[in-house]
């Protein structure tokens, strides 16, 4: 017993002290049931377990039963802030809840064929920046998730080696606005000229939201060096495809400015803005949703019947991209946004878990993740992050009711990033940076609650 806690102690040390220089909040999930989750999607060379085929879609060859299944519901929550040094204020974004599940299920045909399903959600990202917010101009909501399905297949080659691979489909759901001043002009159902002047602005949201069904895969392999040691590979498949967006003016006109963008409107304005805003029109943004594909090599040693740890290193490459913002016809032209979201870059990941079996019932899992950033520092923004990451998991499980209930949790905390570049003022002229300085902050928690049963 001594030997088992001085090797859980030591394992906890280490990944305590590699946790040190990053912290950041990712868009992928480590899983999307309690078991990956509390594993912090360390588990490519997991063999023996179902959840972990989800990501090694080989390891179904390696489940002692015949087969199996587990279903899975949770909570994803994310909240991200902006603090501004000129007032001193933080502003917190909001809608920061989502729901997620999983579902995977196998069964073995014949002697060293195997076949399963996976249901799970291996991106998400969402957030909604206040009224006030510093940035809105660049950007002020966006809700992206990726919903994956994939019948997989794996065959032993011999009692060591196993491969496996998984096709499927991914629906792509994709939402973001952003807050555009238009300018008012006398008549505002003329465009604006030298005899037609601006006369004052206008702030106003503009939104888009679409969804796209594209094809996925994923491929694995496991190599069993002997029972105490694994190693692992697997790849699963970048999402791309074109969502049909439908655009619209959102929520009411947030406030007339007059031209320089800071006083008073002049009288009339908000008539005028009315009359201008029936006769102007919201066009959606044109692009490809790209989510990048990831490509894991793990290894895994048993240390004694008690103790099993895992060390995965995964690369994400660097198709990260997102359609472009809505913008406005109107009578006096098309206004667009400034800005538009980065697109990713290729970087490394190191993925850790622990898992203790204690006693013939109980289970404990733990885990840490350990990422590069996923865009340019000089691009990074609130609404993609994109910083460095680091996360940390733990989980439980209970055999009962003839399977086995478990549950995960993962805590996720942005990396504070001091920028000058997304702060600025839109008069008449347009919209122009100011330089301010302020910070990025943000920080988040994956749980879930599942239920397996083997037969």
């Amino acid at each position: 017993m001594a030997e088992v806690v001085r090797g859980v102690m030591g394992l906890g040390l280490a990944l305590g002290v590699c946790a040190l220089p990053a912290a950041a909040q990712s868009m992928a999930l480590p899983a999307s049931d309690p078991v990956g989750i509390a594993r912090g999607g360390a588990q490519v060379a997991y063999g023996y377990s179902l959840e972990a085929a989800a990501t090694n879609p080989s390891l179904l060859a390696s489940l002692k039963e015949k087969g199996g299944f587990y279903l899975a519901g949770g909570l994803e929550m994310a909240s991200f802030q902006e603090s501004l040094e000129s007032d001193l204020k933080s502003r917190f974004s909001t809608d920061r809840n989502r729901a997620i599940g999983a579902f995977g299920f196998a069964t073995r045909m014949a002697s060293g064929w195997t076949l399963g399903l996976k249901v799970d959600e291996p991106y998400l990202r969402h957030g909604k920046l206040p009224d006030d917010a510093p940035s809105r101009y660049l950007g002020d909501a966006i809700d992206l998730s990726a919903r994956r399905m994939e019948i997989q297949a794996a065959w032993a080659l011999n009692p060591n080696i196993s491969v496996g691979f998984g096709v499927g489909v991914a629906r792509l759901s994709f939402e973001s606005s952003s807050v555009m001043r238009l300018n008012v002009p006398n008549d505002p159902r003329v465009p604006a000229s030298g005899t037609n002047a601006v006369n004052g602005l206008v702030e106003q949201r503009v939104g888009q939201s679409g969804n796209k069904v594209v094809p996925s895969y994923s491929l694995g392999a496991r190599w069993a060096l002997s029972p105490r040691w694994t190693l692992g590979f697997a790849h699963q498949s970048g999402l791309k495809g074109e969502p049909s967006l439908k655009a619209g003016l959102r929520d009411a006109a947030l406030g007339a400015y007059a031209n320089d963008g800071l006083s008073a409107p002049p009288l009339g304005t908000n008539a005028r803005v009315a009359t201008m805003l029936a006769g102007s029109q919201a066009s959606a943004g044109q692009g490809n949703l790209e989510l990048p594909s990831q490509t894991t090599f793990g290894v895994r040693h048993r240390l004694n019947p008690m103790v099993t740890w895992e060390a995965d290193l995964r690369w994400t490459s660097a198709s990260l991209q997102t359609p472009a913002f809505a913008s406005i016809q109107t009578p006096s032209g098309t206004v667009s946004a400034p800005w538009e979201l980065p697109r990713g870059k290729s970087h490394l990941g190191v993925f850790l878990s622990a898992e203790v079996e204690m006693g013939k019932f109980w289970t404990l899992r733990g885990g840490l993740s350990l990422d590069q950033r996923s865009v340019q520092e000089n691009a990074t923004e609130p609404l993609l992050g994109g910083s460095r990451t680091a996360a940390f998991s733990a989980g439980l499980g209970r055999k009962m009711w003839g399977g086995e209930l478990n549950l995960g949790f993962q805590y996720r905390q942005s990396e504070d990033l001091d920028t000058s570049r997304l702060n600025g003022v839109w008069s008449s002229a347009g919209y122009r940076p100011v330089g301010t300085r302020q910070r990025l902050e943000g920080m988040g928690h994956i749980m879930a609650l599942g239920y397996k049963k083997t037969f």
